[in-house]
């Protein structure tokens, strides 16, 4: 059972407009970008309401202590690629990885959504030439140029498209399994206003995904990605990082979950491996002190980047160390470690670096953003966390 609404009659999907809005793009089309969003107002929903409630209440349980989450996906997904085999390799690869963790076990993808990146820097530079940023394709394209890199608001209408049909090949794909629901980070704000649509009893509801998330640079407590998951009721997720106060976070649960609802917020740390130790526990006991029923789960990914040469790289042997460092900090707070989240793919891949590999710049790092983990190194992770998530009391 979902609880009763918990925002104010006045709160409205287009309320977030009031608000400090980062990370959105400057459309020079403002009819278009107007046309778009009437369009999407009245478009078929990516996911049914029902099937987001089922996925709170399962979170709700995993917020008590019974399960584990397990999500994952592609850092970001790219328009015009065949959805049967992407669907058919993500569903493969959560069963496989699955037999290594406990059960229950609630699986969520990163898929029909994941279009839209934050970038830590505006404009994109290559020699003497500077460009706006890819965004991914939500708004612009990857290509180097001008034109790619305008933001587009018909962009929105063919993620939509694309993403309704990857969430029906999801679901026939799991029939006589377990779901995978699914989930992405919900940054660009037109297109979750536009999708969001009202139940029978006058609840709010995203129905661009099954989850969203806030992430680390858009979790601004008085901001427009806050304003907007204060009113859906959605599970949201929230990336935590070193840059997080205790306070800062506890008036950021208030905002967006002031009923203290089990199985509403997931808080995701994404600190890096040398950082987590430091900031982590604090934050840990700030929501065991306050009472909050939130699910705790670790990101291994984003935490621990770095560039070397022209390339963004991730070790394999930094994810490990944060998550053995995540379990550790939860075992001594007295939380229940509910989940993993994992940037990876079922393609035969090497971007991440193992024990025995370089940095690869070749045919084997396809990823247009930041790379991911291949099915062998998602494996290692998992059954590292298999050893290390407690038994059910």
């Amino acid at each position: 059972m979902i609880a009763a609404p918990q925002i104010a009659d006045s709160w409205s999907p287009a309320g977030w407009r009031a608000c400090p809005a980062v990370q959105q793009p400057d459309y020079a089309d403002r009819e278009l970008l107007l046309d778009v969003e009437r369009a999407l107002a009245t478009a078929t929903p990516v996911v049914a309401i029902e099937d987001s409630a089922a996925l709170r209440a399962l979170a709700a349980r995993v917020a008590a202590g019974d399960g584990f989450i397990l999500q994952g996906g592609d850092c970001a997904e790219t328009l015009g690629q065949p959805q049967g085999p992407a669907v058919a390799g993500i569903s493969d690869l959560f069963d496989q990885l699955g037999t290594h963790l406990p059960q229950p076990l609630v699986n969520i993808a990163r898929i029909a959504g994941q279009f839209a990146k934050p970038r830590s820097s505006a404009v994109e530079q290559r020699g003497i030439i500077a460009l706006q940023a890819y965004r991914g394709d939500a708004i612009n394209g990857s290509d180097f140029t001008a034109a790619a890199r305008e933001p587009d608001p018909a962009r929105m209408i063919a993620i939509h498209a694309q993403s309704v049909e990857t969430a029906q090949l999801l679901a026939g794909a799991r029939i006589g399994r377990s779901p995978i629901f699914t989930s992405h980070e919900a940054m660009l704000l037109p297109y979750e206003q536009a999708l969001a649509r009202c139940d029978d009893e006058g609840r709010w509801w995203a129905t661009s995904g099954h989850m969203v998330w806030i992430g680390d640079r858009t979790r601004q407590d008085d901001g427009a990605h806050v304003e907007f998951a204060s009113g859906i009721e959605n599970l949201v997720g929230v990336k935590c990082g070193p840059s997080q106060s205790a306070d800062e976070l506890i008036r950021l649960l208030d905002r967006i979950d002031p009923a203290n609802q089990p199985g509403k917020i997931a808080l995701i740390g994404r600190f890096g491996a040398e950082a987590i130790e430091q900031h982590l526990p604090a934050l840990m006991e700030a929501t065991r002190r306050a009472g909050r029923r939130v699910l705790w789960m670790i990101d291994p990914m984003h935490g621990n980047g770095r560039i070397e040469g022209s390339r963004k790289v991730r070790r394999v042997s930094d994810m490990l160390a944060e998550t053995r460092a995540f379990f550790a900090i939860a075992r001594a707070s007295g939380v229940h470690p509910a989940g993993l989240h994992l940037e990876m793919s079922a393609e035969k891949i090497i971007e991440c670096v193992g024990p025995d590999e370089a940095a690869s710049t070749g045919h084997s790092f396809q990823s247009l953003c930041d790379p991911r983990l291949n099915a062998a190194q998602a494996a290692e992770l998992v059954q590292l966390v298999a050893g290390l998530v407690p038994e059910p009391a």
